[in-house]
C-alpha cells in the first residue's frame, strides 16, 4: 500500500503500521501502550480540584512513567534478542532502530497529555480530564476492533461486535486496576 494510506503491512505481513503525519506506528505497540496508559490513569486520583501545576505534573508522571518503563523493558528485550539471534554486538544502526521503535510507546502519551494541559487551563477537574482520556482510550480500542474485523473481511455486524468486545476488555483492565488499587 502507498505511504498515504492510513495502514500498511510490513514486509513480513505480520505487523500493521499506522501512518500519521509521516510517522509510522506499529499497531501492537499503540494498542499495548494505550491499555497501559488507561491503566495508569485509572489509579490517578486528585479529587475534584482543578488541575494546577503540581497535580498536572503528577498526572504527567503517572502517564509517562509506566510507558517509559514499558519502552525500556521492550528496548532491553529487543536488544538482547537481536544480539542472540544475530550472534553479534549491536551496531549503531541497530541501536537507532531500537530507540525509534520503542519511542512509539511514549508517543501514545502525547495527545492525552496535551489535552489534559489545555483542559486544565480551562479549569477542568482532574477526574473529568481522566474520564475524558479514558473515554478516548476506549474509542481507540473500539477503532482497533473495527480495523481488526475489517482486516479479516468480516461483516459490519462483526465489526460492531469486535469494537464492543475490545471496549469491554478495556473496561475489564481498568476495573481490575481499580479493584486492586482502591
Amino acid at each position: 500500500m502507498p505511504d498515504d494510506e492510513p495502514t500498511q503491512k510490513v514486509q513480513d505481513g505480520t505487523q500493521l503500521k499506522l501512518r500519521i503525519w509521516g510517522l509510522s506506528f506499529d499497531a501492537h505497540r499503540v494498542i499495548y501502550a494505550t491499555i497501559i496508559l488507561m491503566t495508569a490513569l485509572a489509579i490517578y486520583d486528585e479529587g475534584h480540584d482543578p488541575l494546577r501545576a503540581i497535580p498536572i505534573l503528577t498526572m504527567f508522571g503517572t502517564a509517562v512513567a509506566p510507558l517509559f518503563a514499558l519502552a525500556m523493558a521492550h528496548a532491553f528485550s529487543d536488544a538482547l534478542d537481536l544480539q542472540i539471534r544475530n550472534g553479534r554486538r549491536l551496531t549503531g544502526k541497530d541501536r537507532r532502530h531500537l530507540v525509534a521503535e520503542n519511542l512509539e510507546y511514549l508517543y501514545i502519551a502525547v495527545p492525552p497529555l496535551l489535552l489534559a494541559a489545555v483542559l486544565s487551563l480551562l479549569g477542568w477537574g482532574a477526574e473529568d480530564v481522566v474520564a475524558l482520556v479514558q473515554l478516548l482510550g476506549m474509542a481507540s480500542l473500539a477503532m482497533w476492533g473495527v480495523l481488526a474485523a475489517r482486516g479479516a473481511r468480516l461483516s459490519r455486524w462483526a465489526q460492531v461486535r469486535f469494537a464492543t468486545g475490545y471496549v469491554f476488555m478495556g473496561f475489564i483492565v481498568i476495573g481490575v486496576e481499580q479493584a486492586l488499587t482502591h
